[in-house]
């Protein structure tokens, strides 16, 4: 329990920095996305307002505000608005218009724009008020920016000239992608904790699938270990305290007996440690010669329970069984399966070993497996069937080692079972081969 604690508090941990990264990240592309932007609104304003020519001549509309300027030096609040000159003005004026102070404070507009005379009054006191070169004015809700130049001596044209420009539609536009981005951001950093949190959860689950079975592994291999230590101290006891010396030998043989079967424990760990451990010898041999010498090795006692034992060859003889592989460790593989079937086929039953191109299978006669329990037939010290213990003398940990050996191997081993007519089962386990020569 602690390690799974550990392992979801390094997982959140891992999380935690990683979305915070992602954020940052986030947050600095997208700052520099709206930056670049700004930038390049503002430049292009400033290039549009600094182009609109000062003193525009009379070949354009121009209104003529005939105000006196007050002692401030700003205009009048008077509305008296004639019109001069032509009704022509260039296109990048109708977002824009310029205003002309006299020296004799006559003030000259050019606008082709619908916005109320008060507006113009109130946004040429706002500029004047603020005394600055350039800046942004709010008229009538809409923002923009203007600038101011001054006429060269006496006899200019003008005192001041005030250029507007409409930027309300930019400032709106930049505003609208900070949102978006703003929006885009939080969408992204939510969609990726999601992301994160369902790649994490799935990368953990074969960590935590791994704790739980070492868990299982130590809990089962210490139930093993304990019932013949029980078994032995008990023994030992009557043993000591036995006055008939034929009674003290029979404690003896069952100290005797589960000493070996704590041995063939022992070396069944040991066995699959080194299957996990001790890397591939890969060479080229005989698949079916492999397989024979593995049947040969246990056919004596195939032949004490009655059983007929029978390795077929599924291709003919020209064609090659040859396969790129640890030579030792698939033998180790077969004589599992080998053994397994020994252990659960009844007397006067059948195994069969049947060799084909990159593939050998170890069939069986015996009980029905059923679908539920095929899946779990790998797993260390599971039995498909626990009250047949006592007969087989098994630790269910044999089939876990030849999977182990098979991945290691990079093959497939797989459990099949299936009725016949005469409801007898044909249990088969087959070790597929990925490298073939």
């Amino acid at each position: 329990m602690a390690s799974e604690q550990t392992l979801k508090k390094l997982r959140n941990r891992l999380l935690l920095i990683n979305m915070i990264s992602l954020t940052l990240v986030i947050s600095i592309a997208f700052t520099i996305i709206y930056l670049n932007f700004y930038n390049r609104t503002q430049n292009e304003i400033r290039e549009s307002l600094y182009s609109i020519p000062r003193g525009v001549n009379e070949n354009v509309i121009l209104f003529s505000l005939n105000q006196n300027m007050s002692a401030g030096g700003e205009p009048g609040s008077g509305d008296n608005l004639t019109i001069r000159g032509e009704q022509r003005i260039p296109a990048d004026y109708t977002k824009s218009f310029v205003v002309n102070i006299a020296n004799d404070g006559e003030i000259t507009l050019f606008s082709l724009l619908d916005i109320k005379t008060e507006s113009y009054v109130r946004a040429i006191e706002t500029v004047l008020a603020n005394r600055a070169s350039s800046g942004v004015a709010i008229i009538d809700g809409r923002s923009w920016m203007y600038s101011i130049e001054r006429g060269a001596g006496e006899n200019a044209a003008y005192a001041l000239s005030i250029v507007f420009l409409d930027i309300d539609d930019a400032t709106r536009g930049l505003g609208n992608l900070l949102v978006s981005l703003i929006i885009i951001g939080i969408a992204a950093i939510a969609a990726i904790l999601l992301i994160s949190l369902f790649v994490s959860n799935r990368a953990i689950r074969p960590v935590e699938e791994s704790i739980a079975r070492q868990r299982r592994f130590v809990a089962d291999a210490s139930h093993e270990l304990k019932t013949p230590i029980a078994v032995i101290a008990a023994n030992a006891e009557a043993a000591s305290g036995a006055a008939d010396e034929g009674e003290r030998s029979v404690w003896i043989d069952n100290i005797t007996d589960e000493t070996n079967r704590m041995n063939e424990l022992v070396d069944s760990l040991l066995s699959l440690a080194k299957a996990e451990e001790k890397p591939a010898e890969l060479t080229a041999f005989d698949l079916f010669q492999a397989s024979s010498e593995e049947a040969d090795s246990i056919e004596a006692f195939l032949f004490e329970k009655d059983i007929v034992l029978e390795v077929k060859r599924n291709v003919s003889q020209d064609e090659s069984l040859e396969v790129v592989s640890d030579k030792a460790k698939v033998q180790a593989i077969i004589s599992v399966l080998l053994e397994n079937a020994l252990k659960y086929t009844p007397e006067g039953g059948r195994v069969q070993v049947s060799v084909s191109r990159g593939r050998v299978s170890v069939s069986n006669t015996g009980d029905y497996i059923p679908p539920e329990k095929l899946e779990h037939l790998f797993d260390r010290f599971y039995r498909a069937d626990s009250s047949r213990n006592s007969e087989t003398g098994g630790h269910g940990i044999g089939l876990s080692i030849a999977k182990e050996i098979a991945n290691a191997l990079g093959c497939e081993l797989k459990a099949e079972s299936g009725l016949q007519e005469n409801e007898i089962a044909i249990n088969t386990f087959t070790l597929n081969f990925a490298n073939i020569k």
